[in-house]
């Protein structure tokens, strides 16, 4: 059973968002919050820690990438997915720095939601698929290497901007099987499982923006 946290300040939003929750099988929602600071007291409830917490990112008082800040900080067990109306890629970006696991848009369809929060309880990183494009777009450098060569850099590179294996290995002048063989070292120093969560881990390390 997955336990799940909805920090909402807008009441329909937020009872259709646990409505939604409270219909899927193998999800239970733990407790509600209508504010950043309810939001981190609900996670460090005596009932437990939610395994997700789902946060909007325009929380009052302390708000949402905050909230998230803390927890990572706080309740590293406890994974968020940030929630918003506004597709802007400054904001998840924001957002995977702070730590959040998925960012997805409030115009997303319920089983899209749903699927999200069983991926992210999985371990998986998540990004709405509309947002890729705009991330791509802005600049990208290097930043530490964390054991990646450069030729790991050039295809971690064409690998956010959304390249598929063999779009990488025409950009760069390899074969499939190299490029497979670069992708996993990569997943193995960035200790991730797949692309989506090597991309999403090289922004969150700082490794590409």
């Amino acid at each position: 059973m997955i336990r799940v946290g909805v920090a909402e300040d807008h009441p329909l939003a937020r009872e259709g968002l646990v409505q939604l929750l409270e219909s899927a099988g193998g999800i239970v929602v733990v407790g509600e919050a209508t504010d950043g600071e309810e939001a981190l007291e609900l996670a460090g409830s005596e009932a437990g820690e939610p395994d997700i917490f789902l946060v909007d990112i325009r929380l009052p008082g302390i708000d949402g990438l905050e909230v998230t800040r803390r927890m990572r900080d706080q309740h590293p067990d406890v994974s968020v997915i940030i929630l918003t109306a506004y597709e802007d890629p400054a904001y998840a970006t924001e957002a995977i720095r702070a730590g959040a696991k998925a960012f997805v848009l409030k115009s997303a369809e319920g089983e899209e939601v749903l699927d999200t929060v069983r991926m992210v309880a999985h371990g998986h990183a998540v990004l709405d698929a509309s947002l890729w494009d705009s991330l791509a777009e802005e600049g990208r450098s290097p930043g530490e290497q964390y054991g990646l060569t450069k030729r790991e850099m050039d295809v971690l590179h064409l690998l956010g901007r959304g390249y598929r294996n063999r779009q990488i290995a025409e950009s760069l002048g390899l074969s499939p099987t190299t490029v497979k063989t670069h992708l996993a070292r990569i997943f193995k120093r960035l200790e991730v499982s797949d692309r989506t969560d090597a991309v999403v881990t090289a922004m969150r390390l700082g490794i590409i923006e």
